[in-house]
């Protein structure tokens, strides 16, 4: 552990901050009782199905429900001429101003395609079977277009996904510091290059979308419920899109079995049930399947790198050329990722001379939907790929060429190249701790036989969060209402919301502390609009970050009302008043004591006495809004969007079959820094989620298409997930050095993980197949072909 001790002002006992508390609603979770979105369709819903695309890219010719119209529990459809004329564009979640045209998403096309699956035709029906058959019936006649699916051939054609765009360049961004050109030319330096293709791969949650509607016509409201990450963000969006004021609209989330960035805002599918339960007076139901699910895509991406060190490992330049296939762009955020990964770089490592090149290209594919690591994780993986070639090709390891060359812990805050201003770091610390973990492997190590080769591979990584970026709504802050009932119920209104990572517990345990309670005697309620103040819902880690601390300084706020109605029945001074498991009592006087309820019950009952002094309710709201984050440009005109900067360093042991290329992951250790750790439990368990999605990224998840740009990926047998039995025990190491910049210390724990075990595991492999193959194996995931082939053409 670092010496560096964390950051709190979080007043009296018990001190629930810092333990493993156990969830608050585990047993609902655990008993099978807990309530989805898809349990909470009424018996009476409609229920809607959706004609799509089966073109990349066409012109939509004719449409004939005749068919359809015809089929038994049939109710209505709707088509972008009825929808058009009614609704407005759905609002994009960041800010169109850096597009080359205008962006305007409908939820279904009205005369041109851009991608396979793109919505046509919502059917309604009064039963899941029926509204399937009916939307089976509808026929659309199309003329084909020649479609764009080579990112690198988009970037130059003036065949254009976006025709009011004129370009398929939807964002470059060049990222520039020192003099990289002319350092790479230096007699004196060696330097490496390599590339690295990253396959397409999605968020795969248990749960998929699903979303139910009502419309009220008595007061004129609607109320959607469903799989939403940000309701107050969603309600903002579909009120737009449906003409309705954001006060007519109730967003409410209930249990998520899993976002990892799916469900946040844009989905065409949460205006349509919104617009046909207006429509047909009735609820109207939407339950995503697996095969629709996997429209949603991400990362794919291709890297040019070269990196540059003189003779003793000193790094002196790193540039990268990227192009992202972000597909057509939609409403939601999931293109920004590709920013993110350019501007993450060169992460953890010192490096005076950096070049970073990047292509946003759209392309006739499914636009891209956020997933965990949200572009940091592929800028880690890149460098670290740069790292462990240059450190082959000087002929050292690659932990002391990392060791050279981190970022040392008192240069905080660092600015990055990209104008991220890191926060904090214990970084060699960090790795020396991880190495001794690793040492005690079995026999110190890798062993291998005839069959098998065994290879080790590290890596680093620096994970941004807390996103504030400017446009988006909102923009860096969070929500929390504290508030203390007659009875004495202590209830947290939140305004983010929890996809099954447990953050509900982590507020919990901040208020707790505050009021000197157990954390189980908290109420907290989150996702729903209506009841909820305005916030971003779940997204970056922001929910113990940003809501965390408004949380916190909502219930001081409430504590120092309570000290004072306390200090007018105990008659001593409110400074002297103390919190302790249910009771109230002076400092001074230990005898003074009395039950929190009977302080609560007291200062409504006896405002004029008990409350003298007080502004009632006990109630305060406070939000937080993230500190080191720079919207003006700097110097160089960028920007600084996130206010912390979590680390991580990974161990990977694998297995690799010479005769299959099979893999498999042997042993796995990494030591994380998110500062102060609120609930040491929930973080290892975000942890070892995100390790396991690395891992998958690295060796399995692979989403697949043929040369007309159709989907061969379509269920979960064919979209390899890593299983238990694929898998080791992940042993986790903890340093704490907290953010200067936040009340807390705190730094989120929500992302860190994936892109780190993506380059450890891949740095693994090439260790176990030898440089030479190491140097072909340039795609990701390293499936087994591709491992064979890496093998062969290594020995050529």
């Amino acid at each position: 552990m670092s010496d560096k001790s964390p950051v709190s002002h979080i007043p009296n006992g018990p001190f629930a901050v810092g333990t493993s508390v156990p969830r608050l609603n585990a047993e609902s979770f655990v008993r099978g009782e807990a309530i989805y979105s898809a349990d909470i369709v009424p018996s009476n819903a409609l229920h809607m199905r959706i004609v799509r695309s089966a073109h990349p890219k066409a012109k939509i010719v004719s449409i004939d429900t005749a068919a359809a119209e015809k089929t038994a529990g049939f109710v209505t459809l709707v088509t972008a001429q009825e929808m058009w004329p009614q609704t407005e564009p759905t609002p994009s979640r960041f800010s169109k101003d850096r597009f080359p045209g205008p962006l305007d998403v409908r939820p279904l096309a009205l005369d041109e395609v851009r991608y396979v699956g793109e919505p046509i035709v919502a059917v309604v029906a009064d039963s899941v079977a029926s509204a399937r058959l009916a939307a089976d019936k509808v026929v659309v006649t199309y003329e084909p277009l020649a479609p764009l699916l080579d990112p690198s051939v988009a970037v130059n054609s003036d065949n254009f996904v976006h025709p009011l765009w004129k370009t398929n360049v939807a964002a470059h961004d060049v990222i520039r510091v020192g003099d990289p050109e002319a350092v790479f030319f230096e007699s004196d330096v060696v330097t490496v290059s390599g590339e690295l293709s990253v396959d397409c791969s999605t968020s795969a949650p248990m749960e998929m979308r699903s979303y139910v509607a009502h419309w009220d016509p008595r007061s004129a409201r609607l109320k959607v419920e469903g799989a939403f990450q940000m309701p107050h963000p969603s309600r903002w969006t579909i009120a737009h899109a449906l003409r309705l004021k954001e006060s007519q609209v109730q967003i409410i989330a209930p249990n998520i079995g899993g976002t990892f960035g799916l469900k946040m805002v844009g989905h065409p599918e949460e205006v349509l049930v919104g617009f046909l339960a207006i429509k047909t007076r009735r609820p109207v139901a939407f339950v995503e399947d697996r095969d629709e699910c996997f429209l949603a895509r991400g990362r794919e991406q291709r890297h040019s790198f070269q990196i540059a060190a003189k003779p003793d490992g000193q790094i002196v330049a790193f540039r990268d050329r990227m192009v992202a296939d972000i597909g057509a762009v939609g409403a939601g955020g999931g293109w920004q990722m590709a920013l993110v990964a350019a501007a993450v770089m060169p992460t953890v490592y010192k490096i005076e001379n950096c070049l970073i090149d990047c292509y946003l290209a759209t392309t006739n594919k499914s636009p891209w939907q956020g997933i965990r690591g949200y572009g940091k994780e592929i800028g880690n993986l890149v460098v670290e790929r740069a790292i462990e070639l240059l450190a082959q090709e000087l002929g050292v390891t690659s932990n002391d060429l990392r060791r050279k060359n981190l970022i040392p812990s008192d240069a905080f805050p660092y600015r990055l190249p990209s104008g991220m201003m890191v926060d904090s770091g214990d970084y060699e610390p960090a790795l020396n701790e991880l190495e001794e973990m690793t040492s005690r492997w079995a026999l110190n190590a890798p062993a291998g036989d005839d069959e098998h080769i065994v290879g080790r591979g590290y890596a680093f990584e620096l994970t941004p969060e807390g996103a504030a970026f400017p446009g988006a709504v909102p923009s860096g802050f969070e929500t929390a209402t504290v508030k203390v009932d007659p009875s004495g119920e202590i209830t947290v209104l939140a305004s983010i919301t929890s996809p099954g990572g447990g953050n509900e517990t982590g507020l919990a345990q901040l208020v707790a502390d505050v009021f000197g309670a157990q954390p189980y005697s908290i109420t907290i309620r989150q996702g729903d609009t209506d009841v909820t103040p305005f916030g971003g819902g779940n997204s970056s880690s922001r929910s113990l970050m940003l809501c965390g601390a408004a949380a916190v300084s909502a219930a001081e706020d409430v504590r120092s009302k309570l000290a004072r109605c306390a200090a007018n029945l105990l008659r001593c001074e409110p400074a002297d008043i103390a919190f302790h498991d249910g009771e109230v009592f002076s400092t001074a006087a230990s005898d003074r004591r009395l039950k929190f309820s009977a302080v609560a019950i007291a200062v409504y009952t006896h405002p004029f006495t008990s409350g003298a002094g007080v502004e009632l309710p006990l109630q305060s709201t406070k939000s937080y809004k993230a500190q080191n984050v720079r919207h003006s440009p700097d110097e160089h005109g960028r920007i600084s969007a996130y206010p912390s900067y979590p680390y991580s360093v990974h161990a990977a042991e694998v297995e690799v079959s010479r005769d299959t290329g099979v893999v498999r992951v042997r042993k796995y250790s990494v030591v994380h820094d998110c500062g102060t750790v609120i609930n040491p439990s929930l973080v290892d368990g975000q942890m070892r989620g995100a390790v396991v999605m690395g891992i998958g990224a690295a060796l399995w998840e692979r989403m697949q298409m043929d040369e007309g740009g159709h989907k061969l990926t379509d269920r979960l047998k064919n979209y390899l997930l890593p299983r238990a039995s694929d898998l080791p025990a992940i042993e986790i190491g903890h340093r704490v050095t907290p953010s200067a910049f936040h009340p807390l210390g705190m730094k989120g724990a929500g992302e860190s993980g994936v892109g780190g075990a993506m380059a450890a595991v891949m740095n693994a492999v090439g260790n176990a197949i030898g440089p030479a193959a190491a140097r072909r194996l340039n795609a990701i995931p390293a499936t087994p072909e591709r491992i064979l082939a890496a093998i062969v053409a290594g020995r050529s």
